[in-house]
């Protein structure tokens, strides 16, 4: 075992042996805001993705790719998080041996900027990085550069909305917004 796979195990047993009680997340006054495909969570959270497993059919020239993810959040303080996630990947090219490895290390921290309950509304900002040279670089391209990506996600319920508009109250709003910045540029 590599020294990075070494750290993640580190991480990952350090992340799931916290115990804390288990508290609702995801709500501003009466709206919940659940993570979708499309968007992630607006908020703080203890949560674990068991290994997302990802079996893509053979492409037109009969390659095949399989994806492993593991996520692990855990919260620090009532309005802090860290993430660590990784992937395995096996690629196997039409007529050629299989690669398989991990991909880059994924690390974050995330802060709840506000959550307002009567306006249903909630924001919070974080830092992603994706680390260079912890994955299998030439084979699966891992990065040989670290990208860093300060992001913003929110929810807006209309709740507050006036009585006049009550086929637009039960709607709500969620989004995220995100940019890398790779720290070399060639």
């Amino acid at each position: 075992m590599n020294s990075t796979c070494l750290r993640a195990v580190v991480a990952a047993v350090i992340l799931l042996s916290a115990n804390s009680a288990a508290l609702a997340h995801g709500f501003a006054g009466q709206r919940f805001f659940p993570a979708t495909i499309l968007t992630d969570d607006p908020f703080v959270a203890d949560e674990m993705s068991i290994p997302q497993a990802t079996v893509n059919p053979p492409g037109p020239d009969g390659s095949r790719e399989t994806d492993i993810q593991i996520d692990l959040t855990k919260r620090i303080t009532p309005d802090t998080d860290v993430t660590i996630s990784n992937q395995w990947q096996r690629l196997k090219p039409a007529g050629l041996p299989a690669v398989t490895g991990f991909g880059p290390l994924e690390t974050g921290a995330q802060y709840q900027l506000f959550v307002n309950g009567p306006h249903e509304a909630l924001g919070l900002v974080g830092l992603n990085v994706t680390w260079a040279h912890t994955g299998r670089v030439q084979a699966l391209g891992a990065p040989d550069f670290t990208t860093l990506s300060p992001t913003f996600d929110f929810g807006k319920g209309l709740g507050d909305l006036p009585r006049s508009l009550p086929y637009l109250r039960p709607f709500a709003i969620t989004g995220n917004l995100g940019f890398d910045f790779p720290t070399k540029v060639e």
